[in-house]
């Protein structure tokens, strides 16, 4: 201990061991710690990168670099300098999710259409219906206008009765597709609108599963209730991806649907709507 003292005041300076002794346990001290011993290291290694180079300092002391591989070592030395200084974040890995004892219909379509795997596969497990639909009510409720005297229809709600395949192609959630079609989940079904499941992926934009139900064997050129294709749902919510990827598994272009319409003259009725829309209110505007 004499000798380190005698050292330090000798030199001026005190060495790592005893520098390191002096700090207490714990992650800050620690940190500090290895952060001095990093900045020594760094500076040691520049220094003798420098003093390795010939003589390429001008009157002001300023290196002069004449290649680029001088520079491109001291940039080297820099990134390792600030890598070293830099925090590292570790992630934290997700909780797991708790799984209810008992899983209801309700509870299971929930999961399918949020991509709960855990929870699909203990309501299949314990013998549920992979088939399983909602059965939300139509209620329905007519009130007459006291100054009109007209009739006015309010719904409160649809009954769809979307099956668990509907669900899964809703939240575009391919796993749980590919779940409830490998436990026997018929991909064929129809809901209240009469709509396919490829119907869904189309309207809602999940290619992944629309690709997948092609793949199954799913029709489309299936037509709902209205007589649309997924094709007709397709160009009349702008969807490209969808268009593309149905015309190359050969959807049709020229069936019509209940308003007598092929797909592409369902776009030219929607382009010739908007734009008289907005003309109108371009007009509108202009008289104000």
């Amino acid at each position: 201990c004499n000798i380190d003292s005698l050292s330090s005041q000798v030199t001026g300076k005190r060495s790592e061991v005893k520098e390191a002794a002096d700090f207490q346990v714990g992650e800050y001290e620690a940190a500090v710690d290895r952060e001095k011993r990093d900045d020594r290291r760094s500076h040691r290694e520049l220094e003798s990168s420098v003093s390795s180079l010939p003589e390429q300092t001008d009157r002001s002391g300023r290196l002069k670099l004449e290649t680029v591989d001088d520079l491109f070592n001291i940039l080297q030395l820099r990134k390792r300098r600030r890598e070293r200084k830099a925090p590292v974040h570790k992630k934290k890995e997700p909780e797991p999710e708790s799984i209810p004892e008992i899983v209801d219909e309700q509870l299971f379509l929930r999961a399918v259409m949020e991509n709960k795997l855990p929870v699909v596969e203990k309501y299949l497990a314990d013998g549920g219906n992979p088939n399983a639909a909602d059965h939300v009510r139509l209620h329905s409720h007519t009130r007459t206008h006291t100054h009109t005297h007209t009739e006015l229809t309010e719904c409160v709600c649809v009954q769809l009765e979307a099956t668990a395949v509907h669900w899964a192609c809703r939240g575009g959630n391919l796993p749980a597709l590919q779940l409830l079609l490998d436990q026997g989940a018929k991909f064929t079904s129809r809901d209240k609108l009469h709509s396919t499941p490829l119907h869904v992926a189309v309207r809602t934009g999940h290619c992944e599963c629309a690709e997948y139900l092609i793949h199954c064997g799913a029709d489309v050129n299936a037509r709902d209730r209205d007589g649309d294709t997924p094709m007709h749902d397709a160009v009349r919510i702008n969807r490209f991806k969808m268009i593309r990827l149905l015309m190359m598994y050969g959807a049709s272009l020229t069936t019509k649907n209940a308003d007598g319409k092929t797909p592409m003259e369902t776009l030219y009725s929607w382009q010739s709507g908007a734009k008289s829309l907005l003309c109108n209110f371009s007009e509108e505007k202009s008289k104000q």
